[in-house]
């Protein structure tokens, strides 16, 4: 379940790191903190999952709670849609500079008299 999470998450996030604990800690603010919880807790159960002696340790029904929640918001990701928005982000903040960078050109043009 870890790794389904993990590469679903390297699908649609675009994060990099080999297992499922490496591609949390460089996800940020990109998933909910309840998501981010529950994908920890996956983490750790693969961990435990590697002993059979800590084996007995893990609740199944948290498991499959937290694997079921990532996984929706994961399938709810549209990824055109995510970077469409960053596109529109970067277009919009140098717009703004654009627009600020004109003013004061035009703003200087009038205090030293040439217009």
């Amino acid at each position: 379940m870890a790794t389904e999470v993990a590469d679903l998450m390297k699908e649609r996030l675009n994060v990099r790191g080999k297992d499922l604990a490496a591609k949390l800690r460089h996800t940020g603010r990109m998933m909910p903190k309840r998501v981010r919880r529950e994908a920890a807790y996956l983490a750790k159960t693969a961990a435990l999952a590697e002993n059979p002696k800590l084996q007995k340790m893990i609740n199944l029904d948290r498991v499959n709670n937290a694997h079921q929640t990532c996984m929706e918001f994961l399938d709810a990701i549209d990824v055109s849609h995510r970077r469409k928005g960053v596109l529109l982000d970067i277009l919009g903040s140098m717009a703004l500079a654009f627009l600020a960078v004109t003013v004061l050109v035009i703003s200087v043009l009038v205090w030293r008299g040439y217009i």
